[in-house]
């Protein structure tokens, strides 16, 4: 797999969009249906998994059918502008407030198309968009916007507006969008490409519906088409002039379609301009999750809450994020569930095995912050749970004692996982945050 050669693309891409900000690319079909281009495009789509689509045709199907064929009939479809998108199928997700996230599934071989096209036009999109945007970008991630929310914290910027785009993904208007992509890529295969899967047909509960509007959370190309509409949103921002300091001194920190804007005075013209700038996008606030509150009463953002404290050993407020209550709730329930009554016919050490998977990932997530309480209550609920696991096994009611099941058996024995108690690495954070003194 020529993975080295499409990143060479990748870099000369990236230099020649950095080096001209008005710079159209042209000539970009050719490049969609190299191989080595639909190569890495089946690695990534194969490494993020993901259920079948409508046709039902899964990742370890397509790889049993053999996919050097299924690469190539897709670079003849390309090349001959023969390849049509199927449907997308749509599919809920529970939320932990009790609603429901639609997302849309496409085939796993419109999958490697989009990966293959997104690929191409993430490079030159990537130098255009503001340090402000942290959601679904190479580089970036979740911890450096609890970074740089931390850091604001630190400098003054105690008041926050708490903010989240209503159905940003299902809201997005197509010509708009379209337009945006136009704005670097004047490939008029590369745009047709991406007008089909936008207009791609809905399959939910056996009946097909047209889309008018929205890019389907689920697709590989969605979450950098959002980020290329929401990239107005960023330099708006700033062109009104809302991040000087003779001005609101307000900076936005944004993942996705979930904003957190902190500005140093307390004043309502973050949240009417932020609305007036959505409107423009025709786009609007969800009234439900959006409010205005003070860093001492405390925000969560991303699974973090965020607090500013009074430190007696300091004798001033210090700012502090750790796991949010909702998050630690999740994961509770995800060891409930994985452990339940139900289960009890599945051998113990493959329990250990999937409660590993799941308190582990979360753990990596939440390690960098000020964790010690959060973990330590969600270990010793993970030994309590396995603990009623291991007794409904053996027919027994309540809980016993860890005399007869001691924590050193639920290691050793059937290999649970385990971890000591830390601290955030303070010095560390000082640093890469470069923030005033905490």
């Amino acid at each position: 797999m020529s993975i080295d050669k499409v990143e060479i693309l990748q870099n000369k891409l990236t230099d020649i969009a950095e080096s001209d900000p008005k710079r159209k690319f042209h000539s970009l079909r050719d490049k969609i249906y190299r191989m080595d281009f639909l190569e890495k495009a089946w690695y990534d789509v194969k490494k993020n998994r993901g259920s079948p689509g409508p046709d039902k045709i899964s990742i370890p199907e397509i790889e049993e059918q053999g996919i050097e064929d299924i690469l190539l009939e897709l670079q003849e479809e390309l090349r001959t502008d023969k390849y049509k998108p199927g449907p997308i199928k749509r599919v809920y997700i529970p939320k932990s407030n009790g609603g429901k996230r639609p997302l849309g599934i496409p085939n796993v071989r419109d999958r490697i198309v989009q990966a293959s096209v997104k690929l191409l036009i993430e490079p030159i999109f990537e130098v255009d968009f503001q340090p402000s945007s942290y959601g679904f970008r190479p580089g970036k991630s979740a911890k450096d916007a609890t970074k740089e929310i931390y850091k604001c914290l630190n400098y003054g910027h105690i008041h926050v507006l708490d903010a989240d785009i209503e159905h940003c993904f299902d809201e997005i208007p197509h010509d708009k969008l379209l337009k945006a992509v136009s704005r670097r890529i004047s490939d008029k295969y590369v745009l047709k490409l991406i007008s089909m899967w936008l207009k791609s047909p809905i399959l939910e509960d056996g009946t097909y519906r047209k889309v008018k509007k929205g890019t389907p959370q689920g697709g590989v190309i969605s979450p950098l088409l959002a980020n290329i509409y929401l990239d107005q949103l960023d330099k708006w921002w700033i062109q009104q002039g809302m991040t000087r300091r003779s001005g609101c001194n307000a900076r936005m920190v944004r993942y996705a379609d979930d904003i957190v804007i902190l500005s140093s005075k307390p004043t309502p013209i973050p949240e009417k301009t932020l609305r007036k700038l959505l409107g423009l996008l025709e786009l609007k606030l969800s009234e439900k999750k959006t409010r205005f509150v003070e860093a001492e009463g405390g925000f969560d953002f991303l699974g973090f809450r965020f607090v500013r404290r009074f430190s007696s050993k300091y004798g001033k407020s210090k700012t502090y994020f750790f796991p949010s209550p909702k998050s630690v709730t999740k994961v509770k329930g995800r060891i409930r569930e994985i452990a339940g009554n139900d289960r009890t016919h599945i051998p113990p050490e493959e329990i250990a095995k999937q409660l590993n998977v799941a308190v582990s990932g979360w753990c990596n997530y939440f390690q960098w912050s000020w964790h010690n309480s959060a973990f330590t209550g969600v270990y010793s609920y993970l030994c309590f749970r396995f603990l009623k696991f291991l007794r409904r096994r053996q027919n027994k009611s309540g809980f016993g004692r860890y005399r007869a099941h001691p924590v050193s058996e639920f290691q050793n024995k059937y290999g649970l996982i385990t971890w000591t108690r830390s601290t955030v690495f303070k010095d560390e954070l000082r640093r890469e945050c470069s923030g005033r003194a905490v």
